[in-house]
């Protein structure tokens, strides 16, 4: 097993679905300026006023989690994947019992070659838990025990 490739390998699902993400938020930004401008065109405009302020409201919200998603690929850019940890720490690919999961950023499940990942941030209680601890080792968090089978 080649734990760089693997590292690498697991790297790039994560930067595919956070533009796989990235991508959807666009769409849908697209959409709701598409609406927004058809309605100017077809409402009198009170009702339009109410809506466009709501559509606005939302392109906003999608706007700002389309800035997390770029600091989490930002984030991910900072992994080097030629470094193989023998501790769980940023940048670590780890395997547990339980689940998979690549310390970075914050991401929803992922699949890297039928294999799938969560992303955490060091932010999140999990990391904290798994945090300093090697392959063997065991931890516990909300009544889940995980064993570490490996770490890169």
């Amino acid at each position: 097993m080649d734990k760089r490739r693997d590292k690498q390998r697991v790297l790039d699902a994560a930067k595919r679905k956070l533009n796989e993400i990235l991508a959807e938020y666009r769409e849908r930004i697209d959409e709701l300026r598409a609406v927004t401008v058809e309605n100017d065109l077809a409402e009198t405009a009170s009702q339009t006023e109410g809506r466009r302020d709501a559509d606005i409201e939302l392109m906003n919200s999608i706007g700002e989690k389309m800035e997390q998603v770029r600091r989490d690929m930002d984030t991910l850019e900072q992994v080097d994947p030629s470094i193989v940890h023998e501790q769980v720490q940023f940048g670590s690919l780890v395997k547990t019992d339980q689940r998979n999961f690549l310390i970075a950023a914050s991401i929803e499940d992922f699949d890297a070659d039928g294999t799938e990942y969560l992303g955490l941030s060091v932010r999140s209680p999990l990391y904290r838990t798994l945090s300093g601890h090697r392959k063997g080792d065991s931890v516990e968090l909300n009544n889940t025990i995980y064993v570490i089978e490996t770490v890169a």
